[in-house]
């Protein structure tokens, strides 16, 4: 018989999450007998519960919150035998968009009662930092070096705004200050050295909210599709910018894709690495990327 935790985060969604905690509480103990509700008290809380329960069988562990949430209870779960769920509150909601998961709550719930159990890969990231520090963290959704990390922590410091406008912001005001970075890019074999306005490696489709800079990736091929932009000026990001929200950005000529199992970026100066919308690394030197077939059984 399966039991069910909700591992809440409160401050998912710019605080939504705190303000739906009653209405959170009320529908989860209205759909399922004897639930087990944990609200997080700080970063990393999360993964630290989830890890408690990675072991019990038909175990379902749900993540209440945005993209954080899911990859610090993915990092908690994985190499266990519990299964995990969403109910997306948080600001991008960008995992969920590969499983179809709604962001209403009761239909959210629904997929949990009554969804199917699906395979997801994972992926490992190994960053060593100019500060002497080293981290290793899988992820779930994607990771972002460069411009879309250095948005990524430029969306930590407007409090009002979720959501696609919440990112689109974060853009215009980086863009005008940011300085492409001198990156040695592995992977295939071969290597590229030079200039990369960002490079982006998705498990999933979509980040930021509804940039879909990886739109071919697969959650459970084995592989990580790489997408990595050459120096661009304002007025070329300007013009890639529409195309990205669409998964067109193909067509432009300073952009490439590739699909790996692994890779590597070693950067000239300091450059700052996004997980699954959350900063890793500001100061990052070396970034060692591979994937983890079937890491984790979602419910959905």
């Amino acid at each position: 018989m399966r039991t069910y935790t909700f591992i809440v985060n409160p401050i998912a969604g710019k605080g939504r999450g705190r303000k739906l905690l009653q209405t959170l509480d009320r529908t989860i103990r209205k759909h399922f007998p004897e639930p087990e509700i944990l609200i997080t008290q700080d970063r990393l809380h999360a993964l630290e519960l989830a890890k408690d329960r990675k072991n019990q069988q038909d175990r379902i562990v749900v993540a209440v919150g945005g993209d954080g949430t899911v990859n610090e209870v993915s990092n908690g779960l994985i190499g266990g035998n519990a299964m995990m769920s969403v109910i997306p509150i948080g600001s991008g909601n960008d995992f969920v968009k590969m499983f179809n998961i709604p962001t209403d709550i009761e239909k959210a719930i629904d997929k949990i009662k009554n969804g199917t159990v699906r395979n997801s890969d994972a992926g490992s990231i190994q960053i060593g930092s100019y500060d002497g520090s080293n981290l290793k963290r899988y992820f779930i959704n994607g990771i972002g070096i460069g411009f879309d990390a250095a948005v990524a922590h430029q969306t930590t410091k407007f409090k009002h705004l979720r959501g696609i406008s919440l990112y689109a912001f974060s853009v215009a005001v980086i863009l005008f200050k940011y300085k492409t970075p001198n990156l040695l890019l592995s992977m295939n074999g071969s290597s590229m050295n030079g200039q990369h306005f960002l490079i982006a490696i998705g498990n999933g489709k979509c980040a930021g909210g509804g940039f879909y800079l990886t739109p071919e990736a697969k959650i459970d091929d084995g592989l990580l599709d790489v997408c990595y932009i050459d120096n661009v000026t304002v007025p070329q990001v300007v013009k890639i910018f529409p195309s990205v929200m669409k998964g067109k950005h193909k067509k432009h000529n300073k952009v490439h894709f590739e699909r790996t199992d692994a890779l590597s970026v070693v950067a000239q100066k300091e450059i700052m690495v996004h997980a699954d919308g959350e900063v890793l690394a500001t100061k990052a030197r070396t970034i060692d990327i591979q994937v983890t077939p079937n890491a984790l059984q979602v419910i959905a």
